[in-house]
């Protein structure tokens, strides 16, 4: 299946293939006179934050925790229940077409998140025109059956229907043909330019960055269970499936590269699932044109949180190494518990950055990473979802988490919310709370 993707904001990419982790579908460029006036004015009041000196002194902070040069702990947020959000109206869409309601939707949030819950955000003064480009997939469809649990919410269930139960059928899985298109892109770049006008600055934008779980591809071609027992069952089929799809990964990261598309994630980018690339280690830009040896790189094996530190190492790591090690820095983990498999995860020469999430013991995660690397620490945050909030509680838990974090360099991030139950004040109260704790 061919898919038409641009490095933004969302992601739909089809099946298991190579993709940006922020990208979306090409839209036809349509826009009238009335949206112009509103994404201008949008885009005013954005400028008017992006130019205060915080800007630069935050970015700075997120530079010396990246640089193992310590400071003091960085707080971000991402993955939030938008559709909860939106109690008086702030982000209620103006516009007329989806291609502006596109713009306007990034706007609209940012400058949301700077009033509300800013943390330590950092706004750019630019906005980013995509490279449109067009992936052909690796050869093989995900059949699944989902449930939607809230008909206004993107969080689904998922059930996959094996696709991969034989070595043979390993075969159908081919690298992506990556195409550049010029035209859209140029066409897109230069719609962007005049819908903003003089109020705001336009960059082409390339690539910034990939969720590399391959293991998460094959949880999705082979089915759950079956992935658990072919490990211990059948291993030289799980070897085969990890070995074609990260070789189609690899070989489509070549033509990423080769094309121009790879755009910096020295910046503020969410790397893997962490928070910001800045690092004064690293080039600044360009927006394309940029080499994977210049940029963050990220893997995560979320699937395998209660294998063994060596089969995790065999079956996982062992092939996500390769990519990694592509990259200036890496980054590495989700949800998955690491404590247990720092010794396995060590053996990554350019891992930077390590996830501690909610399921991982924070005083070994401490003692193990020390100074060495960042710890990406992620907070539950089952709190929100509670019939009361219970802002004592939050207090308590972050300001012990902090304390046996003390002698590391911290980012924090607040992730996989899924509900406020339709309260954001509870997400905004949170953010005040830990800001304060981090100063």
């Amino acid at each position: 299946m061919a898919t038409e993707m641009t490095t933004h904001t969302a992601f739909d990419a089809p099946g298991p293939a190579i993709s940006n982790d922020t990208t979306y579908s090409y839209l036809p460029i349509e826009y009238t006179p009335k949206d112009v006036e509103i994404i201008r004015n949008l885009a005013s009041e954005y400028m008017e934050y992006a130019a205060l000196p915080v800007q630069k002194e935050t970015a700075k902070l997120w530079e010396k925790v990246n640089d193992l040069e310590s400071a003091r702990p960085v707080l971000w947020h991402n993955e939030l229940p938008w559709h909860e959000m939106n109690g008086e109206g702030e982000l209620t869409n103006q516009t007329s077409t989806p291609f502006t309601k596109r713009i306007e939707d990034e706007l609209l949030r940012k400058i949301y998140l700077w009033k509300h819950m800013r943390a330590d955000m950092v706004l750019e003064p630019v906005f980013y025109s995509p490279m449109i480009i067009q992936n052909s997939g690796m050869g093989m469809s995900i059949t699944e059956e989902t449930a939607a649990t809230d008909t206004e919410n993107v969080i689904v269930s998922h059930k996959f229907i094996p696709q991969i139960v034989t070595i043979e059928d390993t075969e159908k899985i081919v690298t992506p043909k990556i195409t550049l298109d010029q035209k859209k892109t140029q066409d897109t770049y230069e719609a962007y330019q005049d819908i903003f006008g003089n109020t705001m600055p336009v960059e082409i934008k390339g690539v910034q960055g990939f969720w590399f779980a391959p293991i998460d591809d094959v949880v999705q071609l082979m089915g759950t269970n079956e992935l658990l027992l072919n490990v211990a069952m059948e291993p030289e089929l799980v070897h085969a499936s990890m070995k074609k799809i990260v070789d189609a990964y690899m070989g489509a990261l070549d033509q990423y590269e080769a094309l121009g598309c790879l755009g910096s994630n020295n910046l503020n980018y969410r790397v893997g699932s962490g928070a910001y690339g800045y690092s004064s280690k690293l080039p600044r830009g360009p927006m394309k044109g940029m080499k994977c040896a210049d940029m963050w790189g990220a893997s995560a094996s979320q699937f395998f949180t209660s294998v063994s530190p060596d089969m995790q190492d065999e079956f996982s790591i062992a092939y996500e190494k390769p990519w990694l090690e592509r990259f200036a820095y890496s980054y590495y983990g989700c949800c998955e518990r690491l404590d247990q498999k720092m010794d396995v995860l060590k053996k990554i020469k350019n891992l930077r950055k390590v996830s501690c999430s909610p399921w991982s013991d924070t005083a070994r995660m401490a003692e193990l990473l020390g100074r060495d690397y960042v710890v990406s620490l992620k907070p539950s945050p089952a709190c929100f979802a509670f019939d009361t909030f219970d802002e004592d509680a939050v207090r308590r838990e972050m300001k012990e988490k902090l304390e046996l974090l003390k002698n590391c360099n911290v980012e924090i991030i607040i992730k996989d919310v899924s509900t406020v139950r339709y309260k954001p004040q509870r997400l905004w109260r949170w953010v005040e709370i830990v800001t304060e704790l981090c100063r």
